[in-house]
């Protein structure tokens, strides 16, 4: 039997079981039965025990620990340790390192680009002036100083084709969603007096978490039995004491908001419990031409929607119809929203392949497989 091909999936603040790193590219790689998988990235809470892949811890501090300094060196130990033939680095901070070691190792590097980071720094809100220039000035500097040593690149999204036009060598690995074998009937809401809604995943401001909650709490007016959920990781403290201070007292608002990123699988059994999940991202210049994974996972999930009205999104609710694309601010409106929201009969078209992970899945195989 021919020996397994050392291949290494790595970040840093993404945890060693974050849904794109295990679950979509970990497992594809798995279905090959080539290769000897290793993750690397952040610790959780409990790290789960999975099969033919090897999860290995570099970090465990908050984003502004000290001991983030030291996590390239973690890395570049373990690249030493596994000797890889591949490795798909997906955060722009690991870069260097890789490009250094590749040099020593002569493996194959692939950058799985999952975020636009120039645009996210400029427009996210989360850092002062003189650390957004910072933090752009670290990421030019480590993706060009690596771009010559990049075998290929990962677009997550189909808009960074056009965001990063000089890179020619990328093929687009979008995080869709698995989708399962049988589907319900079109159905229409049936809890109409005490809806549950969630909102979930990464918490923060540029989510449009405030926006929906001022919108849910004029809906909650009308329908005073009304439930908001509000579960994720949010990573900036400021935020979420904000949160906490002023709406973690009110009735009807339950928050899980924690410092480390959560489980795929937390979140999707809570948003199995609830009637509607929101997705209220503002329309940043970093945000409106992304397609969230929790779109696409809602909809395969055949989960009611509510989410920001943008063209490009609205065509992919209104297909199925999976929900209304809506404007959160207008508060005014919600218990209209409401109203219409109990007239629509959803997933009269179930989930189609425009939205199945396994259509990426084998396109990851076959570029995995002559890299």
């Amino acid at each position: 039997m021919s020996k397994k091909v050392p291949l290494i999936i790595a970040s840093v603040l993404k945890p060693v079981d974050d849904s794109r790193m295990l679950y979509k590219l970990g497992f594809s790689i798995r279905e090959t039965n080539k290769y000897d998988l290793n993750i690397i990235g952040f610790s959780t809470k409990k790290t789960p025990k999975v099969k033919k892949i090897r999860l290995i811890e570099i970090f465990s501090g908050s984003r502004t620990h000290p001991a983030r300094l030291l996590v390239p060196f973690k890395f570049l130990k373990q690249l030493f340790k596994i000797k890889p033939a591949v490795v798909i680095v997906t955060t722009f901070e690991l870069l260097p390192v890789a490009t250094i070691g590749k040099w020593l190792l002569s493996y194959r590097l692939i950058y799985d680009v999952q975020e636009n980071y120039v645009k996210n720094v400029t427009y996210n809100q989360t850092l002062p002036p003189l650390g957004r220039i910072l933090g752009i000035s670290m990421v030019k500097i480590s993706e060009k100083f690596s771009q010559h040593a990049i075998d290929h690149y990962l677009f997550a999204e189909q808009c960074y084709v056009s965001e990063m036009p000089t890179i020619n060598k990328h093929t687009v690995i979008e995080n869709k969603a698995a989708i399962p074998a049988l589907f319900k009937p079109s159905f229409r809401l049936s809890n109409s007096n005490a809806p549950h809604f969630i909102i979930s995943g990464t918490i923060t401001a540029v989510y449009g978490v405030i926006p929906a909650i001022h919108w849910f709490l004029q809906l909650n007016q009308h329908l005073p039995k009304s439930k908001l959920t509000i579960v994720g990781h949010c990573p900036m403290k400021d935020f979420a004491r904000e949160l906490e201070q002023n709406y973690g007292a009110i009735k009807g608002i339950k928050l899980e908001l924690s410092q480390d990123p959560l489980p795929a699988s937390y979140i999707q059994e809570k948003i199995k419990l609830v009637d509607v999940l929101l997705l209220p991202y503002l329309l940043l210049p970093s945000i409106k031409d992304k397609i969230p994974t929790k779109l696409y996972e809602g909809i395969a999930s055949q989960k009611v929607i509510l989410m920001a009205d943008n063209p490009l999104w609205k065509t992919i609710v209104d297909k199925y119809p999976a929900g209304m694309c809506i404007d959160f601010s207008a508060t005014e409106k919600a218990h209209s929203v409401w109203k219409t929201l109990l007239n629509l009969d959803f997933y009269q078209f179930p989930p189609d392949a425009s939205i199945d992970w396994q259509v990426e899945s084998r396109k990851f195989q076959h570029l995995i497989q002559n890299i």
